[in-house]
């Protein structure tokens, strides 16, 4: 009987070990229902008594089982609500140094396709940037050069001409792709890795072979055949370097930026800061960054460019380019000074060398006086274009602007539409009228826009459209600034304008109800988006010399998946989780539509607590300061009731056609594009930023803060039983007895208050 080439299958069946929420019993097996979860970023040397120790308490486990490099886990649970009760407290919480990732567990399946990520950890040794199939195989091809020779010599060109019976399409000589380089990317774990600052990520390093760098190239593009590039370096092991090929796709924009001078006004703003890091961390080869900074506080320009480059969201291109702050330089100058200021040495840097001009200075305050705010909005623009107009090797313009400039519009163009009333008159008026006169006008002249600041904006935008002429300029309308959405950190933000009032004043229980629509759209943009953008519009306004001044949209609504209901919801939940130090009351926050109930609202949840607080430190001895931050956060939140309670839509026909324009590598280095953006985890990374950028504080005692918010919203809720109790006796027990009783229980109830108060530490 012949003998058969292909072995015999075991008839043994394999076991299934399932890591789904899906029950045993539900696959057709005959056992106990199982719930796995998995537990990522663990600290290094975590036990597994630790870990059962900790998540015992939300319920009965079965199993719990630690990867041996202690880099993630595996805990089961007998019911489903006790795992998701796990998943709900867990996620995120701090554990040791780390901060947990805790989710349902995936299901195993056969050939399941694992994408490469540099931050992926093996299960073996816990190193990053390769799998746990490829760590005992890159060990063992090291071990032995003996092997190493025989396996180079296998596929010498001297083996090459051999005829083989094997339909493997290697066997005529070609190599396969090491399992190193399976996915478009070469993965060494005990090899240092760079930081490559175009991609924002960590690369390994180039290899050198008979004196010739081979780079290699990015994960997404295909790889040069191996028996054409193949080279052999003798470090661990055989290491096949791909030469990259002449036609790999290269940023147009960094190349168009390089040996580029810029000129930045409104630098220490918080879309300027953010501008500045992404063009000395993306574009390092410019020439020159020109800051205009005016002195402020005492502090001289100087000193406060030292501070805006010690920031942490310079943390990253400090790792880079530690050299960095040669290429920026401060220009002292004022936009409200003619000429902004410059002195003659200044402004003939300026007239010589710049090349592209960002123009983001402006006062953001909506309540700002109208006098002030047209000088800061308007006659700087005009001063600007002055200034332009002198430069010889001038080659772009961004100007941003606001998409609520137009914002008594329910449908708002990307276009420049005309004012109410001719910019010029209003700076000729606002030379030579009096401040009164101007406050007294100024609901005559803004007419139907809610405040200063999108009246201005508008303003600006016509003297652009009216004194531009032949300027290569552009306009970009951002809507409702955020944090940081990737890059450099997320969750950076470090001002509490928009939405990062909304999240301190709540997360602080200072703010608890507010004038809104649960359903309005919430256009909320990203500060790193708007950046991207930005630059993007300079390098197409420079090469496509546009005849018309493009207006760009930044926004989200269109997408129109973030209402303000679910900015509350998502706000809640992370702030919940992530709490803030001195808190008085645990983070609630609700919208309202009706103006009668939102005062009454604010009156019992906001402005009673904050009397009570206030007469506490008066008895302690303190100076009271309650009922003032209860009145600025009232006065602050006022001035947003008119965007929470309208929706608008904003097309991006010209942002869309941006983006087309663009080649791959830039959509990735510069990307704006908002279609993977998840807002829940964007709204996580925002509340823990808000926490360590902007409050600066300390993230390991986040448990600590969050069991001061259980015994506050305790507390609360003793105080709302104990009144519904006094009124309800009030009503129907109305006697001379019962007001004696009443206020002993009165008085016990405000030195019970008092003594719990000092207790928790208000």
């Amino acid at each position: 009987m012949p003998r058969s080439r292909s072995r015999s299958r075991s008839s043994t069946p394999s076991t299934r070990r399932s890591r789904s929420p899906i029950s045993d019993h539900d696959s057709g097996n005959d056992q106990p229902n199982e719930y796995r979860i998995h537990i990522a970023e663990l600290p290094q040397g975590v036990q597994e008594s630790e870990i059962r120790k900790v998540f015992q308490r939300y319920g009965t486990l079965l199993d719990v089982w630690v990867a041996s490099a202690s880099c993630f886990a595996f805990v089961v649970y007998k019911q489903k609500e006790e795992a998701q009760k796990a998943i709900d407290h867990m996620d995120g919480r701090s554990f040791g140094s780390n901060r947990l990732k805790v989710t349902w567990a995936r299901p195993r399946t056969r050939n399941r396709s694992h994408r490469y990520d540099p931050n992926m950890r093996c299960y073996k040794c816990g190193q990053r940037g390769h799998f746990s199939r490829d760590c005992g195989r890159l060990m063992m091809e090291g071990r032995s050069s003996r092997r190493r020779d025989d396996n180079y010599g296998r596929y010498s060109s001297s083996n090459n001409n051999h005829h083989s019976r094997s339909r493997s399409p290697y066997a005529s000589g070609q190599l396969p792709a090491p399992a190193y380089f399976r996915h478009g990317m070469p993965m060494y774990p005990s090899f240092s890795r760079r930081y490559d600052g175009y991609m924002g990520n960590y690369y390994p390093p180039a290899e050198r072979s008979n004196g010739h760098e081979y780079r290699y190239r990015e994960r997404d593009t295909r790889l040069t055949p191996p028996s054409t590039s193949a080279r052999y370096s003798r470090r661990s092991s055989i290491i096949f370097i791909y030469r990259m090929s002449a036609s790999t796709e290269a940023s147009a924009i960094i190349e168009y930026f390089k040996r580029k001078s810029i000129f930045i006004t409104g630098a220490t703003g918080f879309i300027g800061k953010q501008l500045v890091e992404k063009l000395v961390r993306s574009c390092p080869d410019i020439e020159h960054i020109y800051l205009l900074i005016r002195p402020k506080r005492g502090q001289g320009v100087h000193d406060r460019l030292k501070e805006l480059i010690s920031s942490p969201l310079f943390n990253t291109v400090r790792e880079i380019n530690p050299n960095f702050e040669e290429k920026i330089s401060v220009l002292q100058g004022d936009i409200l000074d003619p000429n902004f200021g410059l002195s003659p040495t200044d402004e003939n840097i300026l007239l010589e060398q710049c090349q592209i001009v960002f123009h983001s200075a402006a006062t953001v305050r909506f309540q700002e006086p109208l006098r002030l705010a047209i000088q800061m909005n308007v006659a700087s623009v005009k001063k600007l274009l002055c200034l332009c107009y002198r430069m010889k090797k001038l080659q772009s313009i961004v100007h941003v602007s606001t998409a609520y400039a137009n914002c008594n519009r329910n449908d708002v163009a990307e276009m420049i539409y005309p004012p109410p009333i001719q910019p010029t008159k209003l700076l000729e008026a606002s030379e030579w009228m009096d401040d009164q006169v101007f406050d007294v006008l100024t609901n005559k002249i803004i007419h139907d826009r809610p405040n200063t600041y999108t009246f201005t904006k508008a303003l600006a935008e016509y003297i652009i459209s009216q004194e531009s002429k032949d300027l290569p300029l552009a306009i970009i309308r951002p809507s409702i600034v955020g944090s940081s959405w990737r890059e450099p950190i997320p969750g950076w933000v470090d001002n509490y304008n928009g939405p990062s009032g909304l999240v301190v004043a709540t997360g602080k229980g200072m703010l608890r109800t507010m004038l809104g629509s649960n359903n309005a759209i919430a256009d909320i943009v990203p500060v790193d988006v708007c950046v991207n953008m930005m630059i993007a519009i300079a390098w197409h306004t420079a090469i496509k010399h546009p005849k018309n001044i493009p207006v760009y949209h930044c926004c989200t609504g269109h997408l129109g998946t973030l209402t303000w209901g679910k900015v509350a919801e998502y706000g809640l939940y992370h702030l919940s989780r992530n709490s803030l130090e001195n808190a008085i009351s645990y983070p609630y926050l609700q919208f309202t539509e009706n103006r009668f109930r939102y005062h009454y609202l604010r009156v019992w949840q906001e402005v009673i607590p904050a009397f009570v607080l206030d007469c506490y430190m008066r008895l302690v001895g303190r100076k009271p300061i309650f009922i003032k931050l209860s009145e600025r956060i009232y006065k602050s939140v006022r001035t947003l009731d008119f965007f929470t309670s309208h929706s608008w839509l904003f097309p991006n026909d010209n942002s869309v056609l941006l983006q087309n324009e663009m080649n791959d590598v830039d959509q990735k280095i510069f990307n704006f594009d908002l279609k993977d953006l998840e807002w829940f985890h964007y709204w996580r990374n925002y509340c823990i930023g808000a926490k360590q950028y902007l409050l600066r504080e300390d993230l390991s005692r986040t448990s600590k803060c969050h069991k001061r918010y259980i015994r506050l919203k305790r507390l609360q809720n003793l105080l709302y039983f104990t009144a519904i109790v006094l009124v309800i006796k009030l009503i129907f027990f109305k006697s001379f007895k019962f007001r004696r009783i009443f206020i002993i229980l009165f008085r016990l109830i405000f030195v019970g208050l008092s003594a719990i108060t000092k207790k928790i530490g208000l």
